[in-house]
């Protein structure tokens, strides 16, 4: 079978099983994964950290946004920028600095926030569809994060964050895919 179809099977069957997650193990579910990210040693350590927006039935890990800022940690939050297939990430400093994007997806409106520095940049938590113990991550199609990461340096931590029920046996990779450090989930934090 043609990658690229194997690719969009596997995306459809585990979004499909994202959303039918009961929203009581979604909630305490993503709670844990918040308490492993905050605890991970380089993640509590980073003085700034990209991180995303939650949508649709995705993890929630606005906890985490909320614990990382308390402690006194940058939080950025990424715009997207669809025309010229791009992120741009911007310092988050409360919702009210926050617009609903071409996705429905809540990200900064540069009119109220400040690009920010990635010289600065410690770590990324990266979202994501499917991910394995090799590094491997699936999005959702449109390359966004990969061609965002593969312009980094020096390279930050790279973590992906999701349910465990996302993680699968080996995640179908193309040369142009950004292989992760590691991955959080309820059930802890897999170095890979």
């Amino acid at each position: 079978m043609d990658p690229k179809a194997v690719k969009q099977q596997l995306r459809s069957r585990i979004i499909e099983e994202r959303k039918a997650l009961p929203d009581a193990l979604r909630r305490e579910y993503s709670a844990r994964a918040c308490r492993h990210a905050a605890e991970h040693e380089r993640l509590a350590g980073a003085r700034a950290i990209m991180a995303f927006h939650p949508f649709g039935a995705e993890l929630d890990i606005l906890p985490f946004i909320e614990k990382a800022k308390a402690r006194g940690q940058e939080i950025w939050l990424p715009l997207t920028l669809t025309a010229e297939r791009r992120l741009i990430p911007y310092r988050y400093e409360g919702k009210h600095m926050l617009k609903q994007g071409v996705y429905g997806i809540w990200e900064p409106d540069p009119a109220l926030a400040e690009e920010a520095d990635l010289t600065k940049l410690d770590a990324v938590l990266v979202p994501g569809v499917a991910f394995d113990r090799h590094g491997g991550r699936m999005g959702y199609g449109g390359g966004f994060y990969d061609r965002f990461l593969a312009g980094l340096q020096p390279r930050p931590l790279l973590v992906g964050i999701a349910f465990s029920m996302q993680l699968v046996d080996q995640v179908p990779r193309e040369m142009h895919d950004i292989g992760l450090d590691g991955v959080v989930t309820e059930n802890g934090f897999f170095q890979t």
